[in-house]
């Protein structure tokens, strides 16, 4: 059905909208006034609000954040009595079998092994994972059922060589080995909408069949309708019916051994299939290790860093000659950021989470949450990245600070080209459209995500 958006605001006018077909194919100031513009059509008066195009999240990991829908959440909980609560209260009040849960914090929640798990589920098997995603910790029925006599490096060992609980770095191993779910993604769907999020770039490696079919099926039955960029993903035709695929995502991992010359060698792989390519770099010696690799094998247009937590600025000549885009996550700073001033080396915090200073440089920046790691909320991102400002209320990084707007627009960017300018409504375009339920100036005076009042994909309302 033919939609009328009606004194809206675009851009400083206030024009009325016509979405036909998927598409924007009209807009004007006296559009409304004609009764062939309305005839038959929805007409949804904006009251004076801002229309803009539908937000992109340039960095998520969405079955993870279904299955965390799912588990228990542990990222509100700020202490370790409300952790014990929590994990105590689920396993009594849920059917046998595995429990999930994530988010675990060791600066709140306190010191955790699997002796800790076993006072409070008991015979459960449970795996906590911890909020970086990086390491899990399981009870010792958990334990049981995965290790089972096998100790793969990872496993983290007591000074008695037995097991402590924790595993490191072993997400696909520790999948194959329990019972398999498959998490809706409709919660997902529904959540991103109604922050205004039109489209997300999945930034999970190595996504395999069985993720890519539930993408696939989530995206064919609109449980998910936002529009998927996967990073994951070696053959674009494998997933051209639902998705389109970004640069190849290359995890490293300072911890693991970090090889400059080896990593080029990737690079190069890839851009001589005409790819680009997505680094995972967090700690400064990763960034220095990506950045280096990238001068070593050459840039080829949408390179990207993803989070350079800690970029040293001496890597500013390299990447913004190279163009290469940074894609940032600075509502880590409102959410860790309080962790950051206790634990992050005092060299470091100067070039923790950057953003200002790297558009100073000359060099292209992109948003994303990291979702589940930190809220998918893109409104509470924009604050943070204009004020740097934690959840106790400290200043990390000032000089680092940037307007709203200047964050709103890198959520407006092309999916693919994410360091470029911030799409606009146009004629012609596709209807990715966010209606806030004020003007511009006034949402981002104060950016929150209640602002948001509908969101259209293709044309397709997903959120009232």
């Amino acid at each position: 059905m033919k939609t009328v958006i009606t004194n809206a605001e675009v851009e400083g006018r206030y024009v009325s909208v016509v979405i036909d077909g998927g598409n924007i194919v009209e807009i004007a100031q006296d559009v409304v006034t004609r009764e062939a513009a309305t005839q038959g059509a929805n007409v949804v008066d904006a009251d004076g609000g801002a229309l803009i195009v539908g937000l992109h999240d340039h960095h998520v990991h969405l079955l993870a954040m279904a299955a965390r829908r799912e588990g228990i959440n542990l990222d509100p909980l700020q202490t370790p009595l409300a952790f014990d609560d929590a994990l105590r209260s689920a396993s009594a009040n849920s059917e046998a079998g595995w429990l999930r849960a994530s988010g675990y914090d060791e600066h709140r929640h306190g010191v955790l092994d699997c002796r800790r798990l076993d006072a409070l589920v008991g015979a459960r098997a449970l795996r906590v994972q911890h909020r970086s995603g990086l390491a899990w910790v399981l009870s010792t029925a958990a334990l049981d059922l995965v290790l089972s006599g096998e100790l793969p490096d990872g496993v983290e060992l007591d000074s008695d060589g037995i097991p402590t609980g924790w595993l490191l770095r072993l997400d696909e191993w520790i999948a194959d080995r329990i019972p398999p779910t498959a998490p809706s993604l409709r919660g997902v769907g529904a959540e991103l909408a109604a922050f205004g999020i039109t489209g997300v770039t999945d930034a999970t490696p190595n996504l395999g069949q069985g993720r890519l079919e539930l993408l696939r099926s989530a995206a064919s039955d609109h449980s998910l309708p936002q529009r998927l960029v996967l990073l994951g993903v070696d053959d674009p035709a494998a997933v051209a019916d639902f998705a389109r695929v970004g640069p190849a995502k290359i995890v490293i991992d300072e911890v693991t051994g970090l090889d400059p010359d080896a990593l080029a060698r990737i690079i190069s792989a890839h851009h001589l299939k005409d790819r680009a390519v997505a680094i995972h770099a967090v700690s400064r010696a990763e960034t220095v290790t990506a950045v280096t690799a990238l001068a070593l094998a050459g840039t080829h247009p949408g390179d990207r860093i993803e989070h350079g937590s800690v970029l040293p600025d001496d890597l500013n000549a390299i990447l913004a000659s190279g163009s290469v885009t940074v894609v940032i996550q600075p509502g880590l700073v409102g959410e860790r950021g309080d962790h950051y001033l206790s634990s992050v080396d005092s060299e470091d915090l100067p070039f923790l989470h950057r953003a200002a200073s790297l558009q100073s440089a000359g060099i292209a920046v992109a948003i994303g949450s990291d979702a589940p790691v930190t809220s998918a909320d893109p409104w509470a991102a924009i604050a943070t990245a204009a004020t740097r400002r934690t959840r106790s209320g400290n200043i990390i990084g000032e000089s680092e600070r940037v307007d709203a707007r200047t964050a709103l627009g890198w959520y407006l960017t092309d999916p693919l080209d994410p360091g470029s300018s911030p799409r606009r409504v146009v004629c012609g375009s596709a209807a990715d459209l966010c209606l806030l339920d004020a003007p511009l100036d006034e949402v981002l005076a104060a950016p929150d995500s209640t602002h948001v009042r509908m969101t259209w994909v293709g044309g397709r309302l997903v959120h009232s």
